[in-house]
This record gives structure tokens, sequence and C-alpha cells, in this order.
């Protein structure tokens, strides 16, 4: 009973994400790849802060698009709610672009598997190069994001997630892209993670045609915890 539960709960899931790849024929393909690293702070009071680079790849892999830094900031209202904060700076070919993000996160979990609804809202503006206006570009999105993680052992988790980009014109709404992933994570030693993971975007903001991005990306995933007092200090000041 409780298998056909939780199909029951990621059938939905999976049928939105393939919508998301199916719904247009494609015309345009373009195969990326992303590498990249973070660094997760765990602070006291249930506060978190991550910093995070990672680099892209495009036309087939062949052509460096630019950098990309990010920092977060999360905090745990309660174990199933959590709201969340982050910027990017984007260094690419075109120019710079900046992305503010804010959002908020509804967990589950049933046995082994966690779901998780993240409506946001993300504002970028965009400066680019070879303006000698400076002209400022701006876009504001709305981004829900459903996953599905399962936890496979001690060691691995595999998740899924599908999170269309709607664009926020005025009073009109329409889905810019679709962003649909699969991924593994793998804790090779001690607060230490491998993340593989693909991506497939079908992207309907082109007019004159129809793109999907097929992405391979990598991030190592380093964890620390800088105010955590260990058990010999901890003993110490109740004595």
């Amino acid at each position: 009973m409780s298998k056909i539960r939780s199909v029951a709960v990621v059938l939905p899931f999976f049928l939105l994400l393939l919508h998301g790849h199916f719904v247009i024929a494609q015309n345009r393909t373009d195969f990326q790849a992303w590498p990249g690293a973070s660094l997760k702070l765990d602070l006291p009071k249930k506060w978190a802060v991550t910093i995070q680079y990672r680099s892209r790849f495009i036309e087939n892999s062949t052509y460096y698009k630019g950098s990309y830094l990010f920092g977060a900031v999360e905090y745990d209202f309660h174990k199933n709610l959590e709201v969340m904060a982050n910027y990017r700076l984007a260094m690419v070919d075109v120019g710079v672009f900046h992305r503010y993000f804010v959002g908020v996160a509804g967990k589950a979990k049933f046995g082994r598997f966690n779901l998780m609804l993240r409506p946001a809202i993300q504002y970028q503006s965009q400066r680019f190069t070879g303006d000698d206006e400076v002209r400022l570009d701006a876009d504001t999105y709305f981004r829900p994001r459903f996953t599905v993680k399962y936890k496979l052992s001690k060691k691995w988790d595999v998740y899924a997630y599908a999170e269309p980009f709607m664009a926020l014109n005025g009073r009109k709404t329409k889905i810019d892209n679709w962003q649909n992933s699969i991924g593994f994570k793998y804790e090779f030693l001690k607060n230490q993670k491998l993340n593989p993971y693909f991506i497939w975007q079908p992207d309907y903001s082109h007019k004159k045609y129809m793109l999907t991005n097929y992405i391979v990306g990598l991030d190592i995933e380093f964890s620390v915890k800088p105010f955590k007092k260990s058990k010999k200090n901890k003993k110490q000041a109740r004595t």
C-alpha cells in the first residue's frame, strides 16, 4: 500500500517533467557542459550561507560562455518550511548580468522520498558590452520548482525536478523555458559530495526557431559548520 501511495505521489511529477520536453517539436539543439564548485556554511540557529562558482561551455561544449558567481542565504522556519534568497553575478560574453532571487520552500517526507515545492520570484538586470549608453534591460520571472529526492543509501541520493520559468510582463504571463533535471549526490568524504546531473531545457523564447539545451554538469560540494563546538568543549562548558 505504501508503494502504491509513493507512486501516486511521484507519477504526476514525472508527467509534468515529460510535458516540458515533448510539448513542442524541437528544431535546434545545443549540448552544454556546466562544471562548478560550492561551499555551504551551516550556521547556528538554522541559518546557512552558500557560495558557488560555475562556468558554462555552450555551442556543443566548444565555446566558453562565461563565469557565474552565486551567494545564497537560507533559513529554516520549520522542518517543513524554508525561506531563501540569493544573488548571481554572471560575467559572460555579451555583458554582465545581475540576478536577484527570493523564494519559500515547503517540504514533506514519505519514507525514503523527500518532496519539495519551491515557488520563487527572480529579477534580472543586464548591462550589455559595446553599448555606449550603458543600456539597462530587466526581466522578472516566476519560478515554481517541484523536486523529488530519494535516499538510495547512506552515501547516495538521486533527485529530479521540473521548473518552468514564467516571464511576468505586465498583465501577461508566458513560459520562456522549462528546466528539467535528474542527478545524483555521492558523499565521497565527510561533508564533501559529488553532484553529477543532466538537464534538458526546452526554450520557447526564440521567435524564429525552437531550441532545446541538453546540459551535463558536475558540482563539487563542500559543507562546514564553522561554529560547531567539539564534544570536549561542550563537556568543559558544562563543568
